[in-house]
């Protein structure tokens, strides 16, 4: 109570009036009350009912203003202090003047109750590793930081702790912002990573530290950009939008870096700078606005993802279109200025840019005579190709999916169901057992904080235990490993289900390694039935584990009978019954009483002794009309039986709710099949509606299929409307397949699992894998407009682009590498998505450099030339 009273007075306003807090919450509070325990036998002995001891408390303990006083040019106002404020002010209350069997005594309320104070419901207890305490939470605003937040708390805490009182101490024992922090540490620490790689391949190509440093200045600007972009959009900084300028990062420098490759390929032909810098600027300008057009037009659609998941993309599709666009500007504008200004007027290459430009120049040479085959001889390679892509693809509906990847985010949620009916005590009694279970991990160090809740969702047969694991580098188990060594403990704890998953992403309050649903019905015996049914199929299924149904039609229950009409003879209104059962059973506030300045409810209700047993609620006497004493025995009965809880609804339909834990080496998918399956064998009428993050997963995958599409179709009509013609986009596009596949080959060789960032980073393989086909098509379709035979425009072209495209992928890819192998808090998001790019844009980029110019001579070649004598037609 003292904990309860002092968090209510001194600490919830405190937090609460910090930027950036929407509400706190309390758990385990016990608010202060007078409980007024009623003896029923005293009670029957003295002939006095519920009714007496309501009507003489509400005479007596009441408080209203008395009137006014005027004194000269004062007025006073009256208030009667006739309100009680102690337990012995409550037992002095008079029930009736003379006591049954002592006349000279009158009858008071102390006499037939315990008075004390104490809490006004017991509904939850709270426990910070093991003892009893009380739990705030702060709940933050829409837009707000939590990271900020965190820190403010901190701070007020710092000035709380040494104003409490004697034996009182404020601890954290969970906080989100330790998760974020350590994630954008680690995202900071990669993006270094890869502006620093990013460097290292533009000066290996270009031989110059000075060159290097052009396309290099397009990364600050394009973040700077983006960043102006986030401030007038209210977007935040936050995981997923640092995503996004990772991976500008390769991506911005790309077009910066060919601007800059063919300035320095048209002053290799004796060009003075600045017209080198004009010619080679505008000879690659129209490649570079195709290139970025059609990478804005897929990272756009991202951002109209649906659901809850679509929200969170938003942001990452909307800043990486920014620093994008950005970086075509500063690549067509100031980059051919700097390059005017500080290229170097002699070309003095040292030994580094000697022995790559030897090395690229025999990469060009065995290129040219490659391409030479092929283009003579394409079968060999479209048969390759197309090999590759449908085993990828015949692979990709192998791939375990998920929704989002196992996070590592230092937390494990134990979930505790006991039987239908339990009290707090038993829910109580074995959540201990599962506290004790964590001691050793405690005493070890892989376990910092167990916080836990009993009597959780408004059920006292239910508990949560939120488990902190140390900070990553200071254990070895990952939380994959700890809840698979807690699962077979905790399986042999017979007294209730016990559910123990990590905790999920992406906001995800369900969890990860769960799978939740409705299953509907037209009424509540044949669901119930139904969902009984259904998990009975499912225990044996190995691919779920721990299966539940939130709905019991056999919770303990006792059913009272009343004679109406015998009820009515005996003088005895339905009202009467109803409300003395409610106060004796059910409890009920008579009032208010006043503690240090605060008014709290008066409660009144049998003392526990009284209502152990169903007995006890028989033995219960009423006043009649007649003021006659009548025991509820006279006209009731009682049968204890099965109720049933309060029924749910879902789309209209009497549902029940079911979830279970995924087995280990199950994805979502699987158990979502899993489940489909056995509900097929369940009668017409059963409708299976799912939940929780398989709703979400659901929901994703429709809106990436949406995206995926759109992305698709909106390349192509930009690139048919940049070229003027649908030959030269199918070129293009008939690479993107490639890219996918290089993806699915690398989530299968990794073990990854299609989940919302990989197919994410397969949409981005899109606009990554079309700008390498524009480059070299582009140019095939400059060399033709010289006069250049299909076969030797499509021929140099390609080798021609070989230097700027291997430089851009390699920019891109490195820029990736750092996603790809991260760890640390957050990890397997960022490998999701950098494995991707990575794997799928390596094996495509050498596919790329193949088929685009066997596929640009095979299209092209369908073109009817014009006859002799014609004039030429206008392309396409």
């Amino acid at each position: 109570l003292e904990l309860s009273d002092y968090a209510t007075r001194f600490l919830a306003d405190r937090f609460a009036r910090l930027p950036g807090v929407a509400n706190t919450a309390t758990f385990g509070a016990r608010s202060p009350a007078m409980r007024i325990w009623l003896d029923q036998s005293r009670m029957a002995a003295y002939g006095i009912t519920t009714g007496d001891i309501i009507g003489a408390l509400q005479a007596n303990n009441i408080e209203l203003p008395a009137g006014e006083i005027e004194t000269g040019a004062r007025q006073l106002q009256v208030l009667a202090q006739t309100r009680f404020s102690s337990p012995d002010a409550f037992r002095q209350v008079v029930i009736q003047n003379s006591a049954p069997g002592d006349a000279g005594r009158p009858l008071r309320l102390g006499d037939v109750a315990t008075i004390e104070e104490g809490p006004e419901q017991r509904e939850s207890i709270f426990r910070a590793n093991g003892v009893i305490s009380l739990g705030m939470g702060i709940q933050p605003q829409a837009q707000a930081n939590t990271v900020a937040i965190s820190t403010a708390v901190k701070a007020e805490l710092d000035r709380i702790r040494p104003t409490l009182p004697p034996g009182m101490r404020l601890d954290i024992t969970a906080d989100e912002a330790v998760f974020i922090e350590s994630s954008i540490k680690q995202v900071l620490k990669v993006f270094a990573e890869a502006v620093a790689l990013v460097i290292a391949v533009i000066y290996l190509f270009l031989g110059s530290m000075r060159l290097s440093m052009i396309p290099v200045v397009t990364i600050p600007v394009s973040a700077l950009g983006a960043g102006l972009a986030m401030l007038a959009l209210g977007f935040s900084i936050n995981i997923l939008t640092l995503f996004a300028l990772i991976l500008a990062i390769g991506l911005v420098v790309d077009d910066a870096i060919v601007v800059l490759e063919n300035i320095q390929r048209h002053r290799a032909m004796g060009k003075s700078r600045a017209d080198a810098a004009r010619d080679g600027a505008s000879q690659v300008s129209f490649a570079v606005i195709a290139t970025t057009a059609v990478l804005v037009s897929v990272f756009v659609p991202v951002s109209f993802m649906e659901g809850e998941i679509g929200k969170l993309f938003a942001e990452f599709g909307i800043v990486l279109a920014v620093a994008v666009a950005v970086s075509a500007l500063i690549a067509l504008t100031l980059s051919p200025v700097l390059a005017a200004r500080i290229m170097p007027r002699e070309d003095r290459p040292n030994w580094l840019t000697r022995t790559v430009n030897r090395l690229i120049g025999a990469l060009e040479r065995a290129y040219g005579a490659i391409l030479d085959r092929l283009i003579a001889r394409p079968v060999p390679i479209l048969a390759v190709t197309a090999f590759l892509m449908a085993g990828a693809f015949a692979l990709y509906g192998h791939l375990p999916r998920q929704l989002t990847p196992d996070e590592d985010r230092g937390q494990i949620r134990i979930i505790l169901s006991a039987p239908q009916g339990s009290n707090l005590a038993y829910t109580d009694a074995a959540t201990r057992q599962v506290e004790a279970l964590l001691e050793p991990l405690r005493a070890n160090g892989t376990v910092t904080n167990v916080t836990t809740i009993v009597g959780t969702w408004g059920e006292l047969r239910r508990s949560m235990l939120f488990v902190n694991l140390a900070p990553w580098g200071d254990r070895d188990a990952s939380v994959d490993q700890v809840i698979a060594d807690l699962r077979p403990q905790l399986s042999r704890l017979s007294q209730a289900e016990i559910f123990v998953r990590a905790a999920g992403g992406l906001g995800l309050s369900s969890g990860q390694g769960n799978v939740s649903w409705m299953l509907g019905g037209p009424d509540v015996a044949r669901t119930a039935a139904w969902a009984d049914d259904l998990a009975a199929r499912l225990e044996t299924d190995p691919r779920l584990a721990s299966v539940e149904v939130n709905y019991s039609a056999n919770q303990p229950g006792a059913n009272l009978s009343i004679d109406r009409a015998r009820a009515q003879d005996l003088g005895l209104s339905s009202e009467t019954i109803a409300q003395t059962l409610q106060v004796l059973f059910a409890s009920r506030s008579v009032g208010e009483y006043t503690s240090d300045g605060r008014q709290y409810p008066v409660i009144l209700q049998a003392s526990p002794e009284d209502r152990d047993s169903v007995a006890d609620m028989l033995g219960v006497f009423l006043r009649n009309d007649r003021g006659d004493l009548i025991p509820l025995s006279a006209f009731a009965s009682i049968a204890t039986g099965a109720t049933a809880p309060a029924v749910n609804r879902y789309d209209r339909l009497i549902s029940v709710g079911m979830e279970a834990d995924i087995a280990p080496g199950t994805d979502l998918a699987g158990a979502m099949a899993a489940v489909e399956a056995a509900a097929a064998d369940l009668p017409a009428g059963a409708v299976l509606a799912w939940d929780g993050q398989a709703k979400d997963y659901l929901e994703s995958s429709g809106g990436i299929a949406t995206v995926f599409a759109m992305s698709l179709l909106i390349v192509f009509l930009v690139l048919a409307a940049q070229f003027e013609s649908f030959r030269t986009p199918l070129t293009i596009m008939l690479t993107v397949p490639l890219g996918l596949a290089g993806a699915v080959l690398t989530l299968w060789i990794t073990g990854g699992t299609v989940n919302i960032f990989s197919q994410v980073g397969m949409i981005l393989l899109i606009g990554i894998m079309a700008k390498n086909g524009i480059l070299i098509v582009e140019f095939a379709n400059q060399l033709r407009e010289e006069g250049r035979s299909l076969a030797e425009a499509a021929r140099e072209g390609a080798v021609t682009r070989l230097r700027p495209v291997m430089m851009t992928t390699i920019a891109t890819v490195l820029g990736a590498v750092p996603l790809a192998i991260a760890s640390g808090a957050g990890a397997e998001s960022r490998r999701a998505i950098g494995a991707v790019i990575v794997g799928g844009l390596s094996l495509a980029f050498v596919l790329t450099l193949l088929i685009t110019p066997v596929i640009y001579v095979l299209i092209e070649g369908l073109r009817r030339r014009p006859e002799a004598g014609a004039q030429p037609v206008a392309a396409e």
